[in-house]
């Protein structure tokens, strides 16, 4: 982005675009010489971030998005009736002045972001042949089918804990607990297989045993040891699958 910059004060004008070249936040900084040449440049450089002393004459100047140098709350009202984006006091200092421009490059953002989109909207309509609200309402209903959320809360014997389901490995009975091996870490949690994997999402696990559940993304290959089939993970880990669930879950596979 590009600086322009108008102040009563040369002196403080100098000083001002000093700073902002030391500071590195915008690609130019242009410091104005006259009325007529902030016009030019605002003319020229309709994006830029402009920093102007704070009068009545400020709506004239001002660029779309600018910050207002002034001395007191008097002037910071003045700004802002005038739709300044910010407002800043002398002496200029980086802590001050650092703030207030990422904000206004996050409202320049915005904007875009926003313009950005109307004008892929329109395109979309003009290209099927329909209307703007059609279309958002085709958007949404997709959105809806496939925005599910991927984070499950599991309460594990030291508390409640947040999952991806895609993070998990595998599962693995404990008496009348759950195992559940994460990429990172291991959990316990006291609750039925059938009833953890309906929280997880069946889709994710594959059952091998009455005991075990893997998480397909994980496994390796299968083996088959004399009339035994095994699941290998990735990691190493084997697990036995039973004539039932082989059949239900894993015979495709082998195809």
């Amino acid at each position: 982005m590009i600086s322009l910059i108008f102040l009563q004060s040369a002196s403080q004008q100098e000083s001002l675009c000093k700073i902002l070249k030391q500071l590195n936040v915008f690609s130019h900084v242009f410091g104005a010489e006259s009325v007529g040449h902030c016009l030019a440049l605002a003319e020229k450089y309709p994006q830029s971030v402009g920093f102007y002393s704070v009068s009545k004459s400020s709506r004239n100047l001002a660029s779309k998005y600018w910050l207002a140098v002034g001395e007191n709350d008097e002037d910071a009202l003045l700004a802002f009736s005038h739709n300044a984006s910010g407002f800043v006091t002398l002496p200029f200092e980086e802590s001050q002045l650092l703030p207030a421009i990422e904000y206004v490059k996050n409202k320049y953002r915005y904007v875009e972001r926003n313009f950005q989109f109307d004008a892929m909207v329109k395109g979309l309509c003009e290209q099927h042949g329909v209307s703007k609200p059609a279309l958002l309402a085709t958007l949404r209903q997709q959105l809806s089918k496939s925005a599910k959320p991927n984070i499950v809360a599991i309460r594990a014997d030291d508390g409640w804990c947040c999952l991806d389901p895609a993070d998990i490995k595998w599962i693995e009975a404990a008496g009348d607990y759950m195992c559940i091996y994460t990429l990172s870490e291991s959990y316990v949690v006291r609750i039925t297989l059938c009833e953890l994997l309906k929280r997880l999402g069946e889709r994710h696990f594959k059952r091998c045993n009455r005991s075990v559940a893997v998480n397909a993304k994980y496994v390796a290959h299968l083996e088959q040891r004399l009339n035994q089939q095994r699941v290998v993970m990735q990691g190493g880990e084997t697990f036995k699958i039973t004539y039932k669930y082989f059949y239900q879950f894993w015979h495709v596979d082998r195809r």
